[in-house]
């Protein structure tokens, strides 16, 4: 997991407390994930209390080391599945929010979004071996350090292109044209024509930017051992996070490419491709769309993709839909402030939300979404 004890201080209460105070829960997974947990599980047993059955068959599955790939959990559930000849209709995992008013440009209220795919990654190391010595006369190329140092310009000066139409974010758009403002509907609902300049104004903003362009991050550096010793190596770590149909083969061709040094080597230190892109037309995502409909009456639904990474990357073969939600109302500030961060909060409230969404999409399992219209569309 994300280690709380590192900025400890910074925690308004111990972040293994569960502390409530002014009716907001304080602690690590309040939001990610916990709330989901427990919240399925209360859910689980409320429905089960009140005599309810479901007449198709549900699989709860809870790992234990997502943050760290999955490889001890889900891998392992997944492949026994997968043994077991089982196949799904859908799957839904914890995954994107529902955002407070005022996070979506071009309308007021609070947005559901379900994720319909999310980015793979691929950690790279950029490394330079060089002679060193005496930093008294330093080599005109900058030694290890000015090699990489270039290096890393020319990645940061050359971004990888938007792929603004080719992925999620058109579905996204189309099912909100009807409740945006008159100007982003008229944009659009004619994306054909204004693309370009709605990938001009969604590159604007970071957040937004990397909804439609892989991504590189410089995440660590390691070199030097003195203030006057000229290093011998040098390396720095690269996150990269990849649209779907954007590979791993493709990020390290564009940094190859753009570096276009050979005393730079470049390689992949581990990696998982983007997921496929399920469907919005289909059983599952109707009733999630349905379902977080009744538990957020005023929230516009749309279909999103999700930056980070699931334990859905092992689950994705047992079927063709996966949806990635958390009915956990959030505004967009604290999305990047407080997951994985300090002081993670949820209100009782929106734990109680979890506990109905979740109650509720049990009720409603059993019920033809086959035909169901969004009323977005």
């Amino acid at each position: 997991g994300i280690n709380a004890e590192y900025g400890r201080e910074k925690w308004s209460f111990s972040p293994f407390s569960g502390s409530i105070n002014n009716g907001t829960i304080y602690g690590r997974g309040t939001i990610d994930n916990k709330n989901t947990v427990f919240g399925i599980l209360e859910a689980l047993e409320h429905f089960l209390g009140s005599g309810k059955r479901l007449k198709r068959t549900l699989y709860f599955a809870i790992g234990h080391d997502e943050e760290v790939l999955g490889m001890y959990g889900a891998r392992v559930v997944a492949e026994e599945l997968e043994k077991r000849g089982i196949r799904f209709a859908f799957m839904l995992d914890e995954g994107l929010v529902v955002l407070e008013e005022g996070s979506f440009s071009g309308y007021d209220g609070p947005v559901g979004l379900i994720g319909i795919a999310e980015k793979g990654f691929s950690t790279l190391e950029l490394f330079v071996r060089h002679a060193g010595g005496h930093s008294s006369a330093p080599p005109r190329d900058g030694g290890a350090i000015g090699i990489l140092a270039e290096a890393i310009y020319k990645l940061q000066q050359n971004p990888i292109p938007h792929m603004f139409g080719k992925g999620v974010e058109v579905a996204m758009y189309e099912h909100a044209a009807r409740s945006l403002s008159p100007f982003m509907r008229f944009l659009s609902s004619n994306l054909w024509l204004f693309s370009p300049i709605v990938a001009a104004i969604q590159s604007r903003v970071d957040a937004q930017r990397a909804q439609i362009t892989p991504t590189l991050a410089f995440t660590m550096l390691e070199s030097g051992v003195k203030d006057n010793v000229l290093p011998y190596t040098a390396k720095v770590t690269v996150n990269c996070r990849l649209l779907p149909g954007y590979t791993v083969q493709h990020i390290l061709d564009h940094v190859t490419r753009i570096v276009d040094n050979p005393e730079v080597k470049v390689h992949v230190v581990n990696s998982n491709e983007a997921s496929s892109i399920s469907s919005t037309e289909g059983t599952g995502y109707n009733l999630l769309h349905y379902t977080i409909k009744e538990i957020f009456p005023g929230a516009m639904v749309l279909p999103g993709l999700l930056f980070g990474g699931t334990d859905t990357k092992h689950y994705g073969r047992l079927c063709d839909d996966v949806y990635r939600f958390a009915p956990t109302l959030i505004s967009a500030e604290n999305v990047r402030k407080r997951f994985h961060g300090h002081d993670e909060i949820m209100t009782v409230k929106n734990y109680a939300q979890t506990i109905n969404f979740y109650y509720h999409f049990l009720q409603n399992l059993d019920r033809s979404f086959e035909a169901f219209h969004h009323d977005e569309l």
